[in-house]
Parts: structure tokens; sequence; C-alpha cells
């Protein structure tokens, strides 16, 4: 996101100059490996681990979980890492699979007739709705109890 500052004069000089906010770029890599150093051990991988970057003008974190590793057999766990670049938080949500499953019907599926189903999460930043999802086929169903310290 950039900002400039407004033309004072038509000379090249340092007032006329884009200004840059200092926003955080953060991938998924390189959250999952911050995490981890947190944690003090390789506990996240690319597979049991979703990264979403909130957007800042719906104030939601966006995923599309794979429904093949929500089924029994694959994961017991799945990792959320949600990142705010303004402030550079990073939460992580630690999600039984089996709490997914049980919810399966309170969550948008999208492609379910497909190859490749997903649960879609919109979860809010809202300090009102904070960290439930807000797909508007969903049950609002909340993620709170999920956020690790």
């Amino acid at each position: 996101m950039r900002e400039c500052a407004p033309l004072l004069s038509g000379r090249d000089d340092t007032l006329n100059k884009p200004m840059h906010r200092n926003v955080m770029k953060l991938d998924k890599k390189l959250a999952i490996a911050r995490r981890n150093q947190d944690l003090g051990g390789a506990v996240l991988g690319v597979n049991n681990t979703h990264f979403a970057v909130l957007d800042p003008k719906r104030n939601i974190w966006w995923f599309d979980l794979p429904v093949p590793r929500l089924q029994v057999g694959q994961y017991e766990w799945l990792h959320l890492l949600l990142h705010t670049p303004e402030t550079d938080q990073l939460l992580h949500l630690k999600v039984t699979t089996v709490f997914m499953r049980d919810h399966m019907e309170g969550l948008e599926v999208r492609n379910a007739d497909k190859r490749k189903p997903t649960v879609s999460l919109e979860l809010s930043a809202d300090k009102d709705s904070f960290l439930k999802d807000m797909r508007p086929k969903g049950s609002n169903l909340g993620f709170a109890a999920f956020l690790q310290k």
C-alpha cells in the first residue's frame, strides 16, 4: 500500500518524494518458520498449516481448506496462521479436524461435488465477532477457543 505526499512544488525535493508505509510482508513459509521458532521446534509444516493475510477492506482472514485434509486418518490438527501486516501480528489457531468434521453442516463447502472440494472460512477480525466464520452460508461458527498463546 502506498501513500504519496501532495506535490508542493514542481521541484523534485525530499518533500515531494512518495512516502512508503513500513508494512511487513510475510508469506506462508516465513510465517511457519517464525511460529516454529516461537514454539521452540518444528511443529508446523506446509501440509498441516494454512496461512492468510488480513483483508483490510473486509477485516477478515480468508481460508480455503481442502476437505480431504479433514478426513479421518489424515491430520489430527489444522494450524491456521493469521497475519495482520499493519501491526505484524501473527495469530495461531490450532483446530482439531474432529471439530471441523463435527461442524461441517455449519460451514461453507465450495465445489462439494467436484474433484477438489474446500471448506471456505472467512474469520472476522472485528471485536464483536472476533474469529467467527462470516461466510454467508455458514453458521457463524467461532474459532476463538483454538487461539494459541
